[in-house]
């Protein structure tokens, strides 16, 4: 396990979810997560339990979405050398007008956070 990895491995698998490459029943994810942020709620995904917030807007493309990256996440952290679950939490945190962000804490109880950059 390398924990300098960490940050990379978070920041990637968060800009792979919020990225083209997730397309669900014939649309992209990013824009019902879009709507969804037009309505100034602030969108929370813990990977760890799968819970959406605000739990009123999950869709069923949304619900899809989270379980298949959820299936995926082990491989995803192991191909960056980081053992996913020595992660005590792991969570997507988006609000209208910033950036989307991903943040996780260790076994050890560091934290760390990175930014995402939304590609138009």
């Amino acid at each position: 396990m390398k924990y300098k990895n960490i940050p990379s491995a978070i920041h990637n698998f968060g800009h792979s979810f919020l990225s083209y490459e997730n397309y669900v029943d014939s649309d992209f994810v990013i824009y019902e997560l879009n709507k969804i942020l037009r309505k100034n709620y602030v969108i929370r995904i813990d990977w760890k339990t799968k819970e959406f917030q605000p739990e009123t807007m999950i869709s069923e493309r949304i619900t899809k979405s989270i379980e298949f990256w959820s299936n995926n996440i082990n491989n995803h952290f192991k191909s960056h050398n980081v053992d996913y679950e020595l992660l005590n939490s792991f969570e997507l945190i988006w609000s209208n007008n910033t950036k989307p962000k991903v943040v996780a804490t260790d076994h050890r109880g560091k934290s760390y956070q990175k930014d995402i950059t939304i590609t138009k």
